[in-house]
């Protein structure tokens, strides 16, 4: 028969008490660099919806198709529009610029889109004159578009506008942190 250690419970707390002021003894070293984001702003300066010349899609999103049409999201940036007729030779017709925006819908010549916290409604019947017919506040979009999950982050300073996408950063010290 093997024979069977037993701890008296003071003992426990006296290891534990012991083992615990090995972590206290750590001094601070300096700024802790991490890997985060750092919120990139709009301001209201910057609510116009404006179609531009035809660019490059660099970040696309959604992709909507409107009667010849072609619509192809930038995310955080508008929406590009390519002329469909002939689906072997796409052309790019320009870009609506429409910071902080993500989705869209079409419906009877008009294009629902978010905007900078806002739901707009566009008339698209022709592009080179785009019309806005409404605007909806979304609610809770005070802060804007939220951090990636499970980083550090810049935190957000609201006087400086509303966040319309998240920059990738080394950060110093940040005392923001988003949960997944």
């Amino acid at each position: 028969m093997r024979k069977r250690w037993t701890v008296p419970p003071s003992s426990i707390f006296l290891i534990c008490f012991l083992l615990s002021g090995c972590f206290i003894a750590t001094e601070y070293t300096g700024p802790e660099q991490v890997e985060g984001y750092r919120p990139v702003y709009g301001s209201q300066d910057q609510k116009d919806i404006t179609f531009k010349s035809p660019r490059q899609v660099k970040n696309p999103g959604k992709i909507y198709t409107y009667k010849n049409f072609l619509l192809v999201n930038e995310i955080k940036e508008g929406i590009h529009v390519y002329d469909n007729s002939d689906p072997e030779q796409t052309n790019n017709v320009g870009f609506i610029e429409i910071l902080g925006n993500s989705d869209m819908a079409v419906k009877d010549n008009v294009l629902y889109a978010d905007h900078m916290g806002n739901i707009v409604a566009l008339d698209i019947e022709n592009f080179g004159s785009i019309n806005k017919v409404e605007s909806l506040p979304l609610q809770n979009w005070d802060l804007g578009i939220p951090p990636p999950p499970g980083f550090h982050f810049e935190c957000v300073d609201q006087t400086k506008g509303i966040v319309l996408r998240w920059s990738k950063v080394e950060l110093i010290n940040p005392a923001c942190y988003a949960i997944n």
